[in-house]
């Protein structure tokens, strides 16, 4: 009978029900089925079937975003591996029990192909875990023709949260037997009974255990309203940054995927950011200290992610050779590798040092006293509070012991009129330096450049509760292809000088033949036409910028 409800090629749509589960339980399914038929069919239980289902994604919901449904289901044996997405379904039988997390080029070819693009670096983890019970019933008309199929599933959810099962029926052809038209008839009377117990639902399941298990979870933003007091308010947004912080560390140190780096070292710099850019209203004692621990943060974590950057791009590198064969890397691919093994367990380590622990626990311990609104009881919203087990970490409430004694900081302006004052200067810096940009200026002079429009980047992405949308999204916009072709510059001068330091240091030690050199030798001169490129480019991108008023505009974000 799977058959007939296999969803590509019979189902008719799915309806959710407000009844009881009862473990499928044929004399109980038929009584509430038959009930809200009203009598007008004959109702024919089928078989039972038990299976666990366990649906994946990337961290970041990749799949999700982009409408692919992942699916692992088991009843005995190994199970199946079932993707669905808009362009189209396969199943794979899979030979034995998989191991999460898995890389797309981990899955069966079947499936991979539908989650490639999608997925690119990310990998898959189990995000919901589940126990389905269905049992089938025929349901047949007055002349004892079979019309329709239904299939009633009673979803458990298990992880990451236990939610009581919920009912929904699925619809489906009786087969051959069966009519679309006469099928639909049997979900129109479900759906019109007078009981109200029966609602349209989607199509697929997926979504109805997401929301069973409130998911996907996503982080509250910081509650920042105008009239906040800045240091109240720089608080709460550097407390979601270390709530970000925390949810990369074990992936990071996991090695699940590259990204969790990635995302550490973003919500690095954004705290560092916001540490320098608001410094007059956080107390000096912690801006002084913290600035100095993320800076180390920051530099224990670069060269893995340095090496990660040449490595995930190494494909692009291969196929932008000409007169070398790219099989010529392919040493200094292995050194790469080993490079990035050997950093890899260096950030492993200072990541479960007792300075690292003590880093975050004192810094959520500070910000959630920031948080709170001077006179107010009520911690601030936006992150919640870690939890740091014991261990053998000592002096943890040093800082927050600091933080007491040294009283809190005065509160100073609104954050709006803080917002609007440093907008106002930082746009200030940003058009100046960039008006003075010139095709001969030093490279040095557009690196200085790039920083300063990062920082702007960053001090608008906290603005963003204050400023009016559409013309918020406008400006960060227009300031992003900025940043691109920055970026772009920069890029091209670091990597051809990079390779050219690589192929000395591989010449030296003797681990790459000659004509490893010549391709890398090869690859820093196309990098160096890059950064010509960009440089041209950017004279028209600093027109184009200045030539709207940014900093007029920027100025005006906060009223």
């Amino acid at each position: 009978m799977d058959r007939e409800i296999a969803r590509d090629a019979s189902f008719v749509g799915a309806l959710t029900c407000d009844a009881e589960a009862v473990r499928g339980d044929a004399d109980e399914v038929v009584a509430v089925l038959d009930q809200a038929l009203g009598g007008r069919y004959s109702l024919e239980p089928g078989p039972r079937r038990v299976r666990s289902i366990t649906y994946l994604d990337s961290a970041d919901w990749r799949l999700h975003r982009k409408g692919v449904v992942l699916a692992h289901e088991r009843g005995s044996g190994a199970g199946t591996l079932t993707v669905r997405s808009g362009k189209g379904v396969a199943t794979a039988a899979l030979a034995e029990q998989p191991s999460w997390p898995a890389m797309a080029h981990e899955l069966p070819d079947e499936v991979r192909t539908l989650v490639d693009s999608p997925l690119w670096i990310r990998a898959v983890q189990p995000v919901v875990h589940g126990r389905v019970v269905t049992r089938y019933v025929r349901v047949h008309d007055t002349g004892g023709t079979a019309v329709a199929v239904l299939a009633w599933r009673e979803t458990a959810v298990s992880e990451p949260v236990r939610i009581e099962p919920f009912v929904r029926v699925d619809v489906a052809l009786a087969g051959e037997e069966g009519s679309v038209k006469a099928a639909k008839r049997v979900r129109k009377v479900l759906r019109r009974h007078d009981s109200g117990r029966f609602r349209t639902t989607s199509a697929d399941p997926y979504p109805d255990v997401l929301a069973a298990a409130g998911l996907p979870d996503r982080p509250e933003p910081p509650a920042i309203t105008p009239d906040l007091p800045a240091g109240v308010a720089v608080a709460r947004a550097l407390r979601a940054q270390a709530a970000a912080l925390e949810a990369t560390v074990d992936g990071t140190i996991a090695d699940t995927d590259t990204e969790y780096l990635h995302d550490l070292r973003v919500a690095v710099r954004r705290t560092r950011s916001l540490l320098k850019l608001a410094d007059d209203v956080l107390p000096t004692r912690l801006t002084t200290r913290y600035a100095r621990e993320f800076a180390w943060l920051g530099e224990v974590t670069s060269p893995v992610r340095d090496l990660d950057v040449y490595l995930l791009g190494f494909e692009d590198l291969t196929r932008r050779l000409v007169a070398a064969d790219p099989a010529d890397l392919e040493p200094f691919a292995a050194d790469l590798r080993r490079r990035r093994e050997t950093a890899r367990r260096a950030l492993v380590r200072s990541l479960r040092t007792k300075r690292f622990a003590r880093l975050m626990q004192d810094w959520t311990a500070e910000l959630a006293e920031l948080s709170r609104v001077p006179g107010d009881d009520t911690p601030g919203t936006g992150a919640p509070d870690g939890d740091v087990s014991d261990g053998d970490v000592s002096g943890g409430r040093a800082g927050a012991d600091d933080a007491a004694a040294d009283g809190p900081a005065d509160p100073g302006p609104d954050v709006a009129a803080f917002v609007r004052r440093r907008l106002v200067a930082t746009a200030k810096k940003v058009t100046k330096r960039a008006a003075a940009i010139t095709p001969e200026s030093p490279a040095d002079d557009v690196h200085d450049l790039r920083k300063r429009c990062k920082e702007l980047r960053y001090l608008l992405e906290f603005a963003e509760p204050l400023c009016p949308r559409a013309e918020h999204s406008a400006v960060v916009k227009r300031l992003k292809r900025l940043q691109d072709i920055l970026g772009a510059f920069q890029d091209g001068e670091v990597q051809s000088l990079d390779l050219k330091e690589q192929a000395a240091r591989l010449s030296e030690s003797g681990r790459a033949p000659v004509e490893t050199l010549l391709a890398m030798g090869e690859l820093a001169g196309t990098f160096a036409v890059d950064q010509q490129r960009a440089r041209h480019e950017l004279t028209a991108a600093l027109c184009r910028f200045l030539g709207e008023d940014m900093r007029k505009r920027i100025g005006a974000l906060v009223a």
